[in-house]
Order: C-alpha cells, then sequence, then structure tokens
C-alpha cells in the first residue's frame, strides 16, 4: 500500500513539473538550459558553475570539505538533496559575493526576463535543524530544491508531499551575473527522490 502511495506521488509530481515545464517558454532571458544531478545522497554536496554549467566537483558534509570548497570561487549554487547553497555569506571563506533572491509565488519563470527593481540577495547561513540522525547545524540558503507540506506544527506529512519551489534569482560567485533557476524535478520517472533537475537562464 505504501509503495503504491509514493508511485502515485511520484507520479504526480512529475506529471505536475512536465506539464509545467512544457507550458512555459522563457522570453527575453538568455537562451534556457536544464541541467540534472543526481542528488541521493544525504551527505554530499554537489558545486555547479553557471559559466562553466556543470558541477565541477562533490564535497562530503564534513569540515574538512567545507573548508577547502568554501575558499573556493569558482563555483555558484550547490546542492545536497533538497538543501541549496550559494557562494555567500558563511559559504566562503574567499569573499565570494553570490546570493539569491526569491520570487514572489505568483511570478513564472517564463515572465522573469529581467531583475526585479532593487533587488534584495540574500546570503547563506548557518541553519540548526533537527531530523533523524539529531540536531545539525549546516550553512546553506533558504532556497529549497523541493517544498514539503506540512502539519499546523510544522512537522512534514508522511509520506511527503512535494510542491515546487518559487523560481529564484542566484547571483554568481563574482558578483558580476544572475541566473533564473526554477526546480523543475526532485522525484525521477522510477520514483526515486534525489535526482535534482532545474532550467537556467541568464538575466541582463
Amino acid at each position: 500500500m505504501k509503495q503504491s502511495i509514493y508511485l502515485f506521488l511520484a507520479f504526480f509530481f512529475i506529471a505536475f513539473t512536465s506539464c509545467d515545464k512544457e507550458n512555459e517558454q522563457p522570453q527575453g532571458a538568455g537562451d534556457t538550459q536544464s541541467y540534472e544531478i543526481d542528488a541521493t545522497s544525504r551527505t554530499t554536496w554537489h558545486y555547479f558553475s553557471f559559466k562553466n554549467k556543470k558541477v565541477v566537483g562533490t564535497g562530503e558534509e564534513t569540515k574538512a570539505d567545507n573548508d577547502k570548497w568554501f575558499a573556493r570561487t569558482d563555483w555558484d549554487i550547490a546542492v545536497c538533496r533538497y538543501k541549496v547553497r550559494t557562494n555567500s555569506g558563511t559559504s566562503t571563506t574567499a569573499g565570494a559575493k553570490g546570493g539569491l533572491y526569491t520570487c514572489p509565488a505568483d511570478v513564472s519563470y517564463a515572465s522573469v526576463d529581467k531583475l526585479p527593481n532593487s533587488p534584495l540577495f540574500a546570503s547563506d547561513k548557518m541553519v540548526t535543524s533537527k531530523g533523524h540522525g539529531g540536531t545539525v547545524t549546516i550553512s546553506h540558503s533558504t532556497a529549497k530544491v523541493t517544498q514539503f507540506k506540512t502539519k499546523e506544527d510544522g512537522s512534514m506529512l508522511m509520506p511527503p508531499v512535494y510542491y515546487a519551489s518559487p523560481v529564484y534569482i542566484f547571483k554568481t560567485a563574482d558578483g558580476k551575473e544572475n541566473y533564473k533557476v526554477n526546480f523543475t524535478q526532485y522525484i525521477n520517472e522510477k520514483g526515486v527522490t534525489g535526482h535534482v533537475k532545474f532550467d537556467y537562464a541568464t538575466l541582463h
């Protein structure tokens, strides 16, 4: 029974995001490209460069790996399951100038063709959360690959119910470029979570 529920939720999420993707055609901004990351590991960060259009490397959620990646400026965003990092704030020791702007919930990816007036870009912060592994504190952005339906007390419904995230605008590590990003997938065609796919395009 549980397997049937998971398969139904996976099919619904994939169908929803596929339909949304087919109906939206980007306007004005740079050509949209797509990228997929196998983020099934709960501890591995995948560091992506918009300039290189690919993941430039991975690192575990350890002090040694974080120290190494936070000292680099050749990545712009990083993904670990549904968490996201930008090269900014507590996620950089090299003075990187990345950041995040979250578009209003009613803004579509296609409608974003330029930077909003005077956008406030948020930097990464240390966030403490409780889970099955206990209490952990991790540096990451407020951006999420996917959102979960929660109960009144804020706890997650089980089995999970997934909602699409809002459209985000990410500033590159050098602070010179901006990219709109739409996370279009978290569950692959086989119903496996952690397969993250996103569309992105430059904003002028």
